[in-house]
């Protein structure tokens, strides 16, 4: 788990992923995040670029975010996190 602070203060150092559907995605995300469903995360894996630390993100944050983090870590990437309060954490903090 990422806390919304720790982002905050070093965007630079993470790759945010929203793991949401396109529909949630368009209405509204994270700055800089990218979008990659849940369901494409294991195809897409090998795009995410070296050097940064994956974050999965999703609306309220843990439920799909955590998943897409646990896949991550599964697929080789021990590093892969998943943002606290979600989508609607950061634009409480952050609009």
């Amino acid at each position: 788990m990422l806390a919304l602070a720790a982002l905050s203060a070093n965007p630079d150092r993470f790759h945010l992923i929203d793991v949401r559907d396109a529909e949630d995605y368009a209405a509204a995300h994270v700055a800089g995040a990218v979008h990659i469903p849940l369901s494409d995360l294991e195809a897409r894996r090998d795009k995410l670029p070296p050097g940064t630390k994956p974050v999965t993100i999703c609306g309220k944050g843990g439920g799909r975010s955590a998943e897409g983090a646990d896949m991550l870590c599964n697929l080789g990437r021990p590093d892969a996190l998943w943002l606290e309060g979600g989508t609607t954490g950061w634009l409480a903090q952050n609009t």
